[in-house]
């Protein structure tokens, strides 16, 4: 079994420079991270320099999601020629898990149309330490209504066991059979029919100490199919 050590893990790509006449050199402009576990949030550091023969300002820099911010070191927003900097984004995990990618933009006051001269991206692995694989079960409206299986599994170095569940949708009955205590699991859920469009939701409530994993979800849906 998979197991997912606590640590905080920054990767840098070993990609060129990025060579910005126009504007900053960029040590890297991508970075990835392994969070740890727990972590609700991680910050990640930018390091660049101004290898231009002019003085640069930073304009702005922002980012399409709310889940990143980002502040220079120290407000500084003007660099002669051979000064250094770094910016630090802030990458707040929220509900997600995987591996995320999201970019935060960065504009001088020397650049035109609005294009911004550095795009900096960060990679972010948040473990999954209860795994609910797959989210969804579907049927199509008039398919077999036979049952289908979603697999619960903990990719932890200790157990974690299911303490409670419960369905809201008593057209999607299922079965939670447990395939070794406190590791793996499995929803068994067969609808009543498949007839007309429906949805359902199973709550699962663990005992894992890390908030992140106490409560997960899974779902069920009978849908028209794609014309």
């Amino acid at each position: 079994m998979n197991r997912i050590l606590p640590l905080l893990t920054l990767v840098f790509f070993a990609a060129p420079d990025l060579i910005a006449a126009e504007g900053f050199t960029f040590i890297k402009n991508k970075i990835a991270i392994t969070a740890e576990p727990d972590a609700t949030k991680v910050t990640v550091p930018y390091h660049f320099a101004n290898k231009t023969n002019r003085t640069l300002t930073i304009a702005k820099y922002d980012s399409a999601c709310s889940c990143l911010s980002a502040k220079v070191k120290g407000s500084k927003l003007v660099y002669k020629p051979g000064e250094k900097g770094e910016i630090r984004v802030q990458f707040a995990i929220g509900s997600f898990s995987g591996t995320v990618e999201k970019t935060v933009l960065l504009w001088t006051t020397d650049d035109e149309d609005d294009k911004p001269s550095t795009v900096m991206s960060v990679e972010l692995t948040i473990p999954v330490l209860f795994e609910v694989e797959p989210m969804t079960l579907l049927w199509n409206l008039n398919e077999d209504p036979k049952p289908k299986t979603i697999k619960l599994k903990v990719n932890n170095d200790k157990p974690i066991h299911i303490t409670e569940h419960a369905g809201s949708n008593k057209d999607f009955p299922y079965e939670l059979k447990t395939i070794r205590e406190g590791w793996e699991y499995e929803l068994v859920v067969r609808p009543t029919s498949t007839d007309q469009p429906g949805f359902g939701m199973i709550k699962i409530t663990t005992d894992a100490t890390i908030p992140r994993y106490k409560r997960q979800q899974a779902f069920v849906c009978v849908k028209r199919p794609k014309k």
